[in-house]
């Protein structure tokens, strides 16, 4: 008896008894604004109302300085971040949501591409963030800070030469 309900919810409910952590794509997600580094808003023109406007999609896989942050440079790097994510987003034809995923309080974490652009790789490539760790208050610290460095030097010596 166990055994048949058990089937039961498996076939009934098979994403939360399985435990499915991806949730597909979607393709065709329409830009509202940046909440801040880390979360965008869109809406998902093929959903209804309820469950596709104003959705707010959280970055995957990095970690970002805090707009709210104590430390001012920390606090810098974050509105330089914000303002390359509105420029980017702004001016993208086609967002992209990929591996999707359900993370703590419910909110949809997602690799979101603008224009065939990874959002996560041009943070990390820019300087404003690092692949995502355990210890994400010690690397936002330190390591934003020596990447976005490393990253102006980077650039005004190449500057030097064109």
């Amino acid at each position: 008896m166990r055994t048949l309900i058990g089937l039961f919810f498996v076939l009934l409910f098979p994403n939360s008894v399985l435990g499915q952590s991806d949730f597909g794509e979607y393709f065709g997600a329409s830009y509202v604004e940046v909440k801040d580094v880390k979360t965008i808003i869109v809406e998902l023109p093929n959903y209804p109302t309820i469950i596709g406007q104003n959705i707010q999609i959280r970055i995957a896989e990095i970690a970002v300085p805090n707009l709210k942050a104590k430390c001012k440079k920390e606090r810098n790097l974050a509105k330089k971040a914000k303002g390359l994510l509105q420029s980017v987003l702004s001016n993208s034809d086609e967002i992209e949501l990929k591996n999707m995923n359900r993370g703590m309080y419910f909110q949809i974490i997602a690799k979101v591409i603008a224009d065939g652009i990874s959002l996560d790789e041009l943070l990390i490539e820019e300087g404003y963030a690092v692949k995502n760790a355990k210890k994400k208050k010690s690397i936002i610290g330190a390591k934003s800070h020596r990447l976005l460095e490393e990253n102006e030097k980077y650039k005004q010596e190449n500057t030097q030469f064109i």
